[in-house]
């Protein structure tokens, strides 16, 4: 992954983190209702894998956030 990228995925772990705070859950009742192991879930929130968008979205349904929340404040690519 390069340093672009490596931003990209970091920013949407912030905006993952952020809206599972405020929907009052932890990491441990997320990664349960996704099925995978907490350290797998702290991973994305750290943006420190590239598990593709649909390990993203499903995270987002887990927390009951719209998927697209994962890319609020995003720049364009350019």
């Amino acid at each position: 992954m390069d340093a672009r990228d490596r931003k990209v995925v970091r920013a949407i772990g912030r905006n993952l983190a952020a809206e599972r705070s405020r929907s009052g859950l932890t990491q441990e009742q997320v990664a349960d209702r996704m099925g995978v192991q907490v350290t797998q879930y702290a991973r994305l929130e750290q943006g420190d894998t590239d598990s593709g968008i649909s390990k993203y979205v499903r995270a987002a349904q887990a927390i009951g956030a719209p998927y697209t929340a994962m890319f609020h404040g995003l720049e364009e690519p350019g």
